[in-house]
């Protein structure tokens, strides 16, 4: 007989996990959910995975550390025995060395309270102020805590406790009574509004509507740490382990039971609702989980493999077989219950089985088949060391069905005869109806009718299949399978449903099934334990994310008084499936570093450059376009169960989704093009739970100076200019090649007009004189009286006259020296001075045009129509006025020549002189050179204007 105690789920964590001393006395939380560690070594911070550790080397004053806390800007407050440090952007900034301990430390309303020399100070920025609570220079201050509303409260010997409201101290009225007691540590109800627990050198006090009295004198004689979880239970530490107290139920946790007989000088509840135990002298434990315990070797079993589990003969008994023997629990007691044989294998408990007459069926492998009866073990088959017994069941006529390796066997219950039903190793029996049952093997299942009628189920996936268990539920039948999950079989509609590791099943090795009375489907995998809904088959969230990976052993379940027993490889594992379920704590994230490597001109990542921190990336990261590797690296906090956390990120800019879960804690993003980008990242559960934030920073790579917008404006307007330039040139190359072929043509012309003009006037000037002095000589040869040849003598003169005069246009036309302005002026005057000579006309000029308007060359064509239109006014004012007086003015108008002829006539007719052939004929000339002429007649006179752009 041996005591039986269960063993809780404490996780350990000391010097050989990373802690850096072992005697922890304060732990903390920052706003990343990191955990800091003080210890008489030093500091420690945990992210759920790996320690990192600061000491005096790394600026701290001492390593003697004994209280932390945080302000409201997340840095963390160090007390040692050496005075105050403040941590922040990863240095230590400390506060002037004493020589007085910081005993304790606390953070409310933006303000940091803590102890040093029994007295109690404030800091405001860099200043610590001394407070005196009571007025008394000599109180001492024995306690500070904070409690969950956010209230300061402090212990003041010998007048008792007080509370911070306000700015002011107000004492607590309570018995006069606590002021005598050296208060070491105090909690405040938060299930319970006047409720004051006071730990002391001499026991436990609870202060409540004004009194107090002494508790649990029963079992603890003195407590130093005190805490309470998110259920209300107190948890107590004490000099020998600690004590957890609920309205129903007191555990002492020791080394008997998962736990340590050591000093807990601290106990922390996080963010999480998880419970820290800090220790002296064994690091820190976490309490995983109050919702199942462990049966294993470490509390009395002698084999860690638990095959089988039943409730015994007895009342609140619980059988357990190993593959060491039979094991009896009950009432906190365990006892070996040896099988009468000197066979090893007896001891290789297989399956167990109890009977509707309270009967134990033992079914071992190899060491025979045994029934329990009125205190007795009895072997049943006959010696056979061959035959392993897999399941047995009791059907409703009472008959005992036996799975071994040789095949299924009943016992008929009336003829107490032996009768093998088929020969295939059969792995589970399941009766479904009257006479109708089920036998799993490695190779499908059998369906047998009337114990003779046997047919294998031919539906996919079940055929081939290797059966581990199987479990009846109305109209359904669940298949646990090897390798291929949990099938459901409707029995009445024939549809077939598969639940496997896509669906969320730990394994697809499915070894044991149960129903327990919430309508709960429990299910022992290979890699831990599933539950589903019955009344869909779906699976259910695990309310506790600190999930047992355990190899479940077959058809090892049992309910037994609300609680679900479960067999494992490594021990009984023992649910309580009337805890209520607690919603899940979400994981927090956040980013540690951003290293940038540097690529050289060959493109080659070749040395890290810069490193960002955390609190360096609350702005825009801006970078050149060479700084374009990074590795960022991140951490998910979920202290629950930190294995179970995996990660998703993208580089918005570059990516558009999340990536897949991986466990990877940094990403590599190498060669990233000029851009704006934000990085994203959040923490995953196993079941799905995402981080309640998402890590993120920004960041901007600047492209090279020949991809920003400015230079590339810069080149477009360069190209332009280039295009424009190039434009130019060829237009003024164009232009001066024009204007040297218009150069060299107008030389040539103007050596042919004047060639022609000097061969005109010479040839025909001399042809005409001629012909007149030969006219003149025949004129002196006729006849005086001869009239008639006289005439005709005088006609020819006077038409070689004409002539001459006539050529003496054209020759001065083709003359290029006549191509000024000046020139075709001068020689319309001269025109016109001959033409009123020896007439009563009088004729005027009025020109206003200066020397360099005079030297500007018209073109040959302008010259003429401009002659030609005024000889032709003038002819006519000559021939048609009556004037008396004729104006010829010429004048410069910007580039315009504007020329006139104006008489004092008696006017004429505009509309009937435009059908007239010479009008028409000013006209076109005008039109030729695109200058406006025009005509103003009145009865006081005419004038005739023209207008022309040189």
């Amino acid at each position: 007989m041996k005591n039986f105690a269960q063993r809780y789920n404490f996780q350990q964590y000391d010097i050989e996990d990373g802690l850096v001393q072992s005697q922890v006395t304060a732990i903390a939380q920052d706003q990343q959910n990191r955990l800091w560690i003080a210890s008489l070594g030093g500091l420690s911070h945990f992210n759920g995975v790996q320690f990192t550790n600061l000491s005096k080397t790394d600026g701290l004053t001492s390593n003697f550390v004994l209280s932390l806390t945080l302000n409201t800007e997340g840095n963390l407050l160090v007390g040692t025995d050496r005075g105050l440090s403040i941590y922040k952007n990863d240095i230590f900034h400390n506060y002037p060395v004493t020589k007085d301990w910081v005993e304790a430390l606390t953070t409310t309303s933006g303000i940091v309270y803590g102890i040093s020399g029994k007295n109690l100070f404030c800091i405001k920025g860099s200043k610590i102020t001394r407070i005196n609570i009571t007025g008394d220079t000599a109180e001492i201050v024995t306690a500070l805590k904070t409690d969950s509303k956010g209230r300061t409260w402090a212990a003041v010997y010998p007048y008792g406790l007080y509370y911070l409201e306000g700015k002011q101290w107000k004492k607590k009225n309570i018995s006069p009574e606590a002021g005598h007691l050296v208060i070491t540590n105090m909690l405040s109800d938060s299930f319970s509004a006047d409720k004051l627990w006071l730990l002391t050198p001499d026991g436990i006090y609870i202060a409540e509507n004004g009194k107090i009295q002494k508790a649990y004198t029963e079992i603890i004689k003195k407590a130093n740490a005190i805490n309470q979880d998110e259920h209300g239970n107190i948890w107590l530490g004490t000099n020998k382990g600690a004590w957890f107290i609920s309205p129903g139920q007191q555990i002492h946790f020791n080394s008997k039971n998962g736990f340590t007989d050591n000093v807990v000088n601290r106990i922390f509840r996080d963010s999480e609702n998880n419970i820290w135990l800090g220790t002296d002298g064994s690091g820190i434990y976490k309490f995983n989980s109050k919702s199942y315990v462990t049966y294993d070797e470490s509390q009395g079993l002698q084999n860690n493999i638990v095959m089988s589990m039943i409730e015994g003969p007895n009342p609140d008994e619980i059988w357990i077989g190993t593959y060491d023997g039979i094991f009896v629990h009950q009432k906190s007691q365990i006892k070996r219950l040896a099988i009468p044989s000197d066979n090893e294998d007896a001891r290789r408990i297989n399956f167990l089985f109890k009977d509707s007459n309270r009967n134990i069926w033992i079914g071992t492998v190899g060491g025979g088949l045994w029934i329990y009866k009125d205190g007795n073990f009895k072997r049943i088959d006959r010696g056979n060391r061959a035959i392993t017994s897999n399941a047995i069941l009791e059907d409703r006529h009472k008959n005992i069905w036996i799975s071994t390796n040789l095949g299924c066997f009943i016992l008929d219950h009336q003829t107490k005869k032996i009768s093998r039903i088929n020969k295939h190793y059969a792995t589970s029996l399941l009766e479904i109806g009257d006479e109708i049952m089920l036998a799993g093997s490695q190779n499908g299942v059998d369906l047998i009718r009337g114990k003779k009628n046997i047919s294998p189920l031919k539906f996919n996936p079940i055929v081939g299949a290797s059966i581990l268990s199987m479990l009846k539920y109305k109209d359904h039948v669940l298949f646990g399978t090897a390798d291929n999950g949990l099938i459901i079989w409707n029995i009445t509609t024939g549809k077939v449903k598969q639940i496997s590791t896509r669906d969320g099943l730990s394994s697809d090795h499915v070894y044991s099934l149960l129903l327990d009375k919430k309508g709960i489907i429990w299910i022992g995998t290979g890699r831990g334990i599933n539950r589903i809904w019955a009344k869909d088959f779906s699976i259910l969230a695990n309310n506790n994310e600190n999930t047992l990976l355990v190899e479940c052993n077959q058809n090892a379940v049992l309910a037994h008084r609300g609680n679900i027993w479960i067999g494992t490889t490594k021990g009984a594992v023992v649910y309580n499936n009337d805890n209520t379920a607690i919603p899940l704590k979400r994981p927090s994230i956040f980013i540690n570093s951003v290293n940038i490597l540097v690529q050289n001109k060959k493109g080659i990542q070749n040395q890290q450059q810069v490193t960002y921190k955390e609190y360096q990336l609350n702005k825009k990261i801006i970078l050149p376009y060479n700084h374009n590797h990074l590795n960022i690296s991140f951490t998910g906090i979920y202290l629950t169960n930190p294995k179970i956390i995996t990660y998703q990120y993208r580089l918005k800019g570059l990516d558009e989704k999340y990536s897949r879960p991986t466990a990877n804690t940094s990403v590599n993003y190498t060669a990233l093009p000029p851009g704006t980008y934000t990085f994203q990242v959040k923490a995953v559960t196993a079941s799905g739970i995402k981080s309640a934030n998402t890590a993120t920073f920004e960041l901007e790579i600047t492209p090279p100076y020949y991809q920003t917008t400015i230079f590339k404006l810069f080149i477009l307007a360069v190209i332009l200019l280039l295009i424009m330039t190039t434009i130019y040139v060829i237009i003024n190359l164009n232009e001066k090649q024009r204007q040297l072929r218009l150069k060299i043509k107008l030389e040539e012309q103007f050596k042919i007009r004047k060639q022609t003009a000097e061969d005109f006037h010479d040839d025909l000037g001399n042809k005409l004189t001629r012909i007149s002095v030969l006219s003149e000589v025949l004129s002196s040869m006729t006849d005086q009286n001869d009239h008639e040849k006289k005439a005709i003598i005088q006609k020819i003169k006077t038409n070689v006259n004409e002539l001459y005069n006539g050529t003496k246009d054209i020759l001065w036309s083709l003359n290029p020296k006549n191509d000024t302005l000046g020139e075709l002026l001068a020689h319309i005057k001269e025109f016109g001075s001959d033409m009123f000579n020896d007439t009563p006309i009088v004729f005027d000029e009025d020109t206003d045009i200066h020397d360099i308007d005079a030297l500007k060359r018209l073109s040959m064509e302008m010259s003429r129509n401009i002659l030609m239109i005024f000889k032709e006014a003038i002819n006519n004012a000559l021939k048609y006025s009556k004037a008396d007086q004729v104006t010829f003015s010429a004048k410069m108008n910007d580039e315009h020549l504007e020329i006139q002829l104006q008489d004092n006539g008696t006017g004429f007719d505009t509309t009937l002189a435009k059908n007239g052939h010479g009008v028409q004929n000013m006209q076109t000339r005008a039109g030729r050179i695109k200058g406006i002429l025009t005509m103003t007649s009145t009865l006081q006179g005419t004038t005739i204007a023209l207008s022309v752009k040189l």
